[in-house]
């Protein structure tokens, strides 16, 4: 609605004027004039016929047709309708009283002019009318719209403002509707998978969630931001029963899931054997940024399918039975559309960095508050720091320790040393979370960072390691 503006006759007569009727006057006499040219059009949609007329239903066909006459009792001139495709900050379409020759039917869609409208209080009434049709006065309008006697008129440019408003806040709220849940990959609960999939946006990879071992939902859910989406995943079945030659070979027998989302690759494993405990006692995960892949490569290894995958700071090396190569060939091919493409440029997301706050009271949790003060120092209220997680003395732990996350580099600081990577020289970041533990490993091209933390700080660790994530993906 960004036509040129023109006076019309509406304005003339209803906003300016005032619009009164003379006592005793019929409905249209002393009201606003037929709006004119110059004003762009909204689409509106009857909810409730005021006047007489002729009610109207769809056939099986989609046809519309008249079964019944509505009588009505005294029209004065408009049906309530809604603005199409509003949100009036409540969910709510914005009502709007269409001013037409006729009285409509409930379903009417009608282009009309919006010529001003009614604020009560933090409710708003727009008023419309079509082309050729009269606007009744004022006192009819404030009668139909059902306000209160301190509502206020609104000028006609000010009743546009307001419908482009609710109708950009009905496109953002459907386009935020789309994330099922509060989070974009998880499937949707309730309906069967068989007909939500036909009325969602989500991938075939977060339909099959449910298939997965809750252990590794749990990593995704600690690990995936909310508006991320999964595009594929692969499991990799525990192996129960292992031969001489397998075991000689070192294969790995824990059950895992390699995965691929718009923001990471990740490597989910077993932190137990699979035979070795009752109990589950968590994963490891290693990840990669997507923004950091140059190349994916499968091969065969062992009798196994490797998936190697490169980035500026070395090759990371995964692998699966080699009954699963269709799906990871898929998975490669996916994870190569990341890749940059010689002699062109792509898009790239720049990720928002929000500094997680020292948390004392982790600390404090093992009397070690004035500890961790003067292990650290500045480091928490230094502008360059985006995240500090203190490793507290405990049995098993001689010397406390800080893991420090910076804007360029990650930090490992003890009383006696500090031990830094470039975030250009990691080639992937890993973390376990189980019951126990809760260990973060930054693997860099040539030293390797390792904390392991007190299991109940898992899921601090798991926010620290998101934010390291998104530090190592910007440019």
């Amino acid at each position: 609605m960004s036509a040129a503006r023109g006076g019309t006759g509406a304005e003339a007569a209803g906003t300016r004027g005032g619009g009164l009727a003379a006592p005793g006057a019929g409905p249209h006499d002393g009201g606003l004039a037929a709006p004119g040219a110059g004003r762009s059009t909204v689409l509106v949609e009857v909810e409730q016929p005021l006047g007489p007329g002729l009610d109207f239903e769809r056939d099986a066909h989609g046809q519309l047709i008249a079964r019944r006459a509505r009588a009505g009792g005294p029209w004065f001139g408009v049906d309530r309708a809604a603005l199409v495709e509003s949100d009036d900050g409540s969910g709510r379409a914005v009502p709007v009283l269409v001013a037409v020759p006729v009285s409509t039917h409930a379903g009417a869609r009608i282009e009309a002019v919006l010529v001003g409208g009614w604020q009560d209080g933090a409710r708003t009434t727009l008023v419309a009318a079509v082309e050729g049709a009269s606007v009744p006065v004022r006192p009819v309008l404030a009668a139909a719209a059902r306000v209160g006697p301190g509502a206020t008129w609104i000028e006609a440019d000010e009743a546009e403002r307001i419908a482009r408003a609710a109708q950009l806040r009905h496109r953002e709220r459907r386009s935020h509707a789309r994330i099922v849940g509060g989070r974009a990959w998880d499937a949707p609960p309730g309906a069967p998978i068989e007909l939500a999939r036909f009325t969602t946006p989500h991938s075939a990879a977060e339909y099959r969630l449910a298939r997965l071992p809750p252990r590794f939902v749990r990593g995704l859910e600690d690990l995936l931001d909310d508006d991320e989406r999964l595009l594929h995943w692969v499991e990799r079945p525990p192996v129960l029963e292992a031969g001489l030659l397998d075991r000689i070979r070192g294969l790995d027998r824990r059950a895992a899931l390699l995965a691929l989302t718009d923001r990471q690759l990740l490597w989910v494993v077993d932190h137990a054997q699979p035979d070795q405990y009752l109990s589950d006692w968590g994963v490891d995960v290693e990840l990669i940024p997507v923004e950091r892949l140059l190349a994916t490569d499968v091969g065969e290894v062992d009798g196994q399918l490797e998936l190697a995958v490169t980035s500026p700071a070395g090759e990371r090396r995964y692998r699966l039975p080699v009954e699963l190569r269709p799906e990871v060939e898929v998975l490669r091919a996916l994870a190569a559309r990341f890749a940059p493409a010689e002699g062109s440029s792509r898009p790239r997301r720049i990720y928002e960095l929000e500094r997680i706050p020292f948390d004392e009271e982790a600390a404090a949790r093992f009397g070690q508050a004035r500890e961790a003060r003067e292990l650290l120092g500045a480091l928490p209220a230094d502008p360059d720091v985006l995240a500090v997680a203190y490793n507290p003395r405990r049995p098993g732990v001689a010397e406390p320790a800080a893991l420090c996350v910076r804007r360029d580099a990650i930090e490992l600081v003890e009383r006696r040393r500090t031990v830094r990577v470039e975030l250009a020289d990691v080639a992937a970041l890993a973390i376990t979370l189980s019951p126990l533990i809760a260990r973060m490993t930054v693997i860099g091209r040539e030293l390797r960072i390792e904390v392991a933390f007190p299991g109940p700080f898992a899921d601090r660790v798991a926010a620290v390691v998101r934010l390291a994530r998104r530090a190592l993906a910007n440019p």
